[in-house]
């Protein structure tokens, strides 16, 4: 039987140009869970271990802005034709007027080189059948010039696709 689990998460954003440290934006996460896979997560802060140890592999210049929130995921599955991908939208402001599109957003992956958040990520393949597979997402924005402070919007999900 198949389960849509819709998860609602508040993650605070640091203002992209102007302030580091502000609470600026509201984050949803949706995960699409059927009923042969386990998934648990929670919000990473900036005080957390696991936050910290991933961060600490990252070297990064000043045209890099690691927020300050990431996501911990606990999945697995016993179908031998399933993946898990985490895809992330557009940061949107509140007013709707500004956008950070995702071409400058990244992700590292368990504290690895950031990779494109243009494409989805993959965190579980059929592999990974019957094992218990740990993530830290850390979530980094290529500062660009155009970008604009202010509150961002922003949605991740986990798309859970079956293999024909």
């Amino acid at each position: 039987m198949n389960t849509k689990v819709i998860l609602w998460v508040l993650l605070a954003l640091p203002n992209l140009v102007s302030a580091l440290e502000s609470n600026s934006a509201n984050v949803e996460v949706q995960a699409d869970v059927q009923s042969s896979m386990q998934m648990q997560w929670h919000r990473l802060t900036l005080k957390d271990e696991s936050y910290q140890k991933a961060k600490s592999k990252l070297t990064l210049d000043d045209s890099w802005m690691i927020l300050p929130y990431g996501l911990y995921v606990e999945l697995q599955t016993n179908d031998k034709d399933r993946n898990v991908f985490l895809h992330v939208d557009n940061l949107v402001s509140t007013n709707k007027i500004d956008t950070i599109h995702v071409d400058s957003i990244y992700i590292s992956h368990n504290g690895k080189n950031p990779v494109a958040a243009e494409n989805d990520l993959l965190i579980l393949n059929p592999q990974d059948r019957g094992l218990l597979k740990t993530h830290v997402l850390l979530f980094i924005v290529k500062i660009q010039p155009y970008h604009k402070p202010g509150q961002y919007l922003a949605n991740f999900k986990f798309i859970n696709n079956t293999l024909p």
